[in-house]
């Protein structure tokens, strides 16, 4: 058992992403476990187990009653068995237990989180907007690289307010 706090061990993981590494989730968090503390490696099992449950309870689709339906039927849309009621996704309902003000609230939060994505695709677009100016002259550059090129160009472009003696 480690030393180390959870959140520590992460932002080293983390880290080692940002200074320009690539890594396998799964295989860094098995080379660190033992460097956790007991506190956070009970946080991680438990978030672990939340991850799974979310992860399997979404995958899972609404499947017609047999015993209601011939074999044969099926339904007109597909639906998650299970689904978030606050946008965290902390508190899943079985898709068939939902009250009609449920099912508005579970098409809120779905709209919210596609809206959510929507504007984060557009950032991604526009950034590569943006670096598609550098990579045209120089394809072998790293986005860092066109980043850089980006700023340089946006700080000689921009003018500099300052006092005149």
């Amino acid at each position: 058992m480690g030393q180390k706090r959870l959140t520590d061990v992460v932002a080293e993981i983390v880290g080692d992403v940002i200074a320009g590494g690539a890594i396998n989730k799964r295989a860094a968090a098995t080379a660190r476990w033992d460097d956790i503390d007991a506190d956070g490696q009970y946080i991680a099992g438990i978030e672990g187990v939340v991850a799974r449950i979310d992860s399997r309870a979404r995958a899972l689709k609404i499947k017609a009653e047999k015993s209601i339906a011939p074999a044969q039927t099926q339904l007109p849309f597909q639906l998650p068995a299970a689904v978030a009621m606050d946008m965290d996704g902390t508190t899943l309902v079985a898709t068939r237990r939902l009250s009609r003000a449920q099912f508005q609230r579970a098409i809120e939060i779905r709209q919210a989180q596609i809206s959510n994505d929507q504007r984060a695709l557009r950032e991604w677009r526009n950034a590569l907007r943006q670096a598609d100016q550098f990579w045209a002259a120089n394809p072998d550059w790293s986005f860092g690289e066109c980043l850089d090129a980006i700023l340089t160009q946006s700080a000689q472009a921009t003018p500099r307010v300052g006092v005149q003696s």
